[in-house]
């Protein structure tokens, strides 16, 4: 239970005085609810014609309060006082449900805010190993369990407060039949609650797995529908789907089993008790009908509410793994935030240099070794190199998404280092081979999240991506939505609208990184244009495999195993015929 107490306050400490507020409404509509209760006590004594003249403190008090306010203590005049109490607690439970609803509805706005800002600041190397579908769930199931956890204690508060009140309802008409409720309840309570506790938590942690281990495997197979399809693989997938639903479902059941279990005795075992009392009571030959009715109506309210503090042990314990992962994960992508960088702006007007680079994932074999070479503004420079030579990481190491073990890329003699992340990547263009588009339209894909640009800016922009007669033709023109991830469109009219993109920015620095591999020979040969026409007037890294690419640059790259093995311009290279570049070219010929 201090486990439970300790994530509650890390997940709502900053509602405490709104938490306080409710716990004195809860006892504030126990109290109303107990006085109404307890005032059938004279209210039966007038119907049955007994003497309402009870030793009890509450009826006393009633009394009292009738004396004071100088109304006649009778029948009409305490069935209205009952109705006004029950009026009056219920407006207080209208209130108590307002805060509790607004604290939960401002729990997870500001939490699913601050995880997913939180994701989006993660740096590179944390974000890779997350699995798809994963950071979904957390959002969406996980912070959901978690907000519930403000239900439950909310309702765990009306619970105590009204155990409290009837407890001293009880106890005011009769102390022994109090102390045998509360005996026979409390065994029952302990006797339930260990057993179902630890099997509720169990649960609940293959539960949290699974539901992300779900997540991943729908979402990988949506987007790999069009494969899924084509291999003729639906039957085995829905297949391996069917294993993961089954097994939710011998969850559910294992859950609902035990909540049953947990629940169904107190029932029987109230009755069973309330019968005995009677029967005892009504022997004794002292028999109050007005006080038993009312005794054995707090009683079984007693029972009942001894089975709402077991479902409220057994709520909470179920919560637990879903509020340790949310938990977990704001620590985890907050520790990962990516620095920012330093304080310097920006500024390109002679050379790019990678200064005796080494880089390793896990501090283990160098994927990059004593890299260097420069580039110089205006230049169109080509990467090129095998599968696994180390090309992306590269570029991942001039985009900022990893650092360098060793060694520093300048920048005019600065190093990128001391650059804001912001002024960097604001100044720097990248076009991958996977490309990202929304399912929106064209004009919201150029212009992604920044209105800044203009819509002449963005007519330039699609023009030097040679996409604007594209456009142009369309009925919708830039408003023409393009589907999920551009899938109205072709591969080369993805890739144009992707490269508009990024020269709506006007980067300084523009890398494509295999922006042509996937695409056909006429789409290839346009995207190949965009380049041609961008020499000269930005700097620009090309990292192909179809040579065809790069032929016309100003000097290439050649990095097998991590390292740099040659550079020189295309027709240099070749004149060479021992060099990997001449060939790769005559390969390709």
């Amino acid at each position: 239970m201090v486990e439970f107490f300790k994530l509650f306050y890390r997940s709502f400490g900053e509602y405490k005085y709104h938490i306080a507020l409710l716990s004195v409404l809860g006892f504030l509509s126990g109290l109303l609810g107990g006085i109404g209760i307890n005032a059938l006590v004279p209210l039966f004594s007038f119907v049955v014609g007994a003497e309402t003249g009870n030793d009890d403190v509450i009826t006393r008090s009633i009394k009292n309060i009738f004396s004071f306010l100088n109304i006649e203590f009778s029948l009409k005049y305490l069935l209205i006082f009952m109705i006004v109490l029950f009026v009056l607690k219920a407006a207080v439970l209208v209130f108590f449900s307002y805060i509790n609803s607004r604290i939960s509805a401002d729990y997870e706005e500001k939490k699913r805010n601050k995880l997913f800002g939180a994701t989006l600041e993660a740096d590179w190397p944390y974000l890779l190993k997350q699995k798809l579908g994963y950071l979904e769930t957390i959002f969406m199931i996980d912070l959901q369990y978690t907000k519930s956890m403000m239900t439950v204690v909310s309702s765990a508060m009306l619970v105590f407060a009204n155990l409290l009140v009837y407890t001293f309802i009880a106890v005011n008409i009769s102390l022994q039949t109090t102390f045998l409720t509360f005996a026979l309840g409390g065994v029952l309570f302990l006797a339930v609650l260990r057993p179902v506790v630890s099997r509720v938590r169990r649960i609940s942690h293959e539960d949290e797995k699974l539901q992300k281990q779900i997540a991943h495997f729908t979402n990988e197979n949506i987007m790999g529908m069009k494969t899924v399809k084509t291999m003729f693989a639906g039957k085995a997938v829905a297949g391996k789907g069917g294993e993961y639903f089954a097994k939710v479902k011998e969850l559910r059941i294992r859950s609902s089993i035990i909540s049953a279990f947990s629940s169904s005795l107190l029932e029987p075992v109230s009755l069973i008790f309330i019968s005995l009392i009677f029967a005892l009571s009504y022997k004794a030959g002292n028999f109050n009908f007005a006080a038993f009715a009312v005794i054995m109506y707090v009683s079984k309210q007693i029972f009942v509410y001894i089975e709402q503090v077991q479902s409220f042990f057994i709520g909470t314990n179920s919560l637990i793994p879903y509020v340790e992962r949310v938990l977990n994960y704001e620590d985890e992508s907050v520790l990962r935030k990516e620095p920012i960088g330093g304080n310097d702006k920006f500024t390109f007007n002679r050379s790019l240099e990678f200064n005796n680079i080494n880089f390793s994932y896990n501090f283990e074999r160098n994927v990059l070794q004593n890299i260097s070479f420069v580039i110089n503004k205006g230049q169109m420079a080509g990467l090129v190199g095998p599968s696994g030579a180390g090309k992306t990481t590269l570029v991942d190491l001039l985009l900022r998404l990893l650092k360098p073990v060793s060694g520093s890329i300048i920048l005019d003699g600065n190093n990128i280092q001391n650059i804001s992340m912001e002024e960097w990547r604001r100044n720097i263009g990248y076009v991958s081979q996977d490309i990202f588009l929304m399912n929106d339209t064209i004009s919201s894909n150029i212009k992604f999240y920044n209105n800044s640009i203009t819509e002449e800016k963005m007519i330039e922009a699609a023009k030097m991506a040679n996409i604007y007669d594209f456009i142009s033709g369309l009925p919708e023109k830039f408003e023409t939505v393009i589907g999920e991830r551009g899938a109205l469109l072709s591969g080369g009219q993805r890739q144009r609208i992707v490269i508009a993109r990024v020269l709506a920015r006007d980067p300084q620095l523009l890398i494509l990184d295999e922006a042509t591999s996937a695409l056909d020979n006429e789409s290839e040969v346009k995207i190949q244009k965009v380049i041609e026409n961008l020499k000269g007037k930005i700097t620009v890294l090309v990292i192909a495999h179809r040579l065809s690419t790069i032929m016309n640059s100003d000097k290439l790259l050649a990095i097998k195993d991590g390292k740099i093995v040659e550079e020189g311009s295309p027709e240099e290279l070749l004149k060479n015929k021992d060099s990997y570049f001449y060939k790769v070219y005559n390969i390709r010929e």
